[in-house]
């Protein structure tokens, strides 16, 4: 079982770790992960999971790293990122409940490409399935799924917007009363908190 390294032996690099299903998650990271400043101190892995399932994504993360004796420590941090299209509210619930310490959950409900789209307006209205994509593609008309370096430049353009909304979207969510790890906080997207962390501890 991965556990964290004590203080006296603590590290000062830092490594993050991206699990996800979705190509397009990865893609997006990938392209982030490349555009950093060279750091030594800082590294990030992505694992691709191919799990619809936010429980057995869990499951597969926390076998991962009882497998590989890693030495987490508290500056490291451990992203599962998953889409709530392909999730439900008792999926979720029971993923919440299983997770150690160490994991942070991504979600963007219904879709990665909602994070896109706050990118360029922010939106707070229910959104079905695919529909980012419809908005998104009024704003990047070459957006083409899983592809996102047609796209990338004007992503980290606006990165700074994107992260405002999302912080924005998720204040209105809880001060209405939804659970932001359920069903009901549509749309919804905490990206931004992955995004935050790695751009905070890219120049340390």
């Amino acid at each position: 079982m991965a556990r964290y390294r004590t203080s006296r032996g603590l590290s000062k690099r830092i490594r993050i770790f991206i699990f996800s299903d979705g190509k397009t998650e990865i893609n997006y990271f990938d392209l982030k992960k490349k555009d950093l400043p060279r750091n030594r101190n800082l590294s990030v892995e992505l694992i691709p999971t191919n799990i619809k399932s936010a429980v057995k994504s869990v499951n597969y993360i926390k076998r991962y790293f009882s497998r590989n004796d890693y030495g987490l420590n508290q500056n490291d941090r451990v992203f599962c990122v998953f889409d709530m299209d392909t999730a439900d509210n008792e999926d979720l619930r029971r993923a919440i409940t299983k997770m150690p310490g160490y994991m942070h959950l991504i979600i963007s409900n219904p879709d990665f490409e909602f994070w896109f789209l706050l990118h360029y307006e922010y939106y707070q209205e229910r959104l079905a399935n695919r529909e980012p994509i419809e908005k998104l593609r009024k704003h990047e008309r070459a957006y083409e799924k899983p592809n996102v370096i047609e796209i990338y430049s004007s992503l980290k353009e606006k990165e700074a917007f994107a992260i405002q909304n999302a912080q924005r979207l998720s204040f209105y969510h809880t001060r209405i009363g939804h659970d932001l790890y359920s069903t009901a906080a549509n749309p919804f997207t905490n990206v931004d908190e992955a995004i935050s962390f790695i751009n905070n501890h890219c120049q340390t």
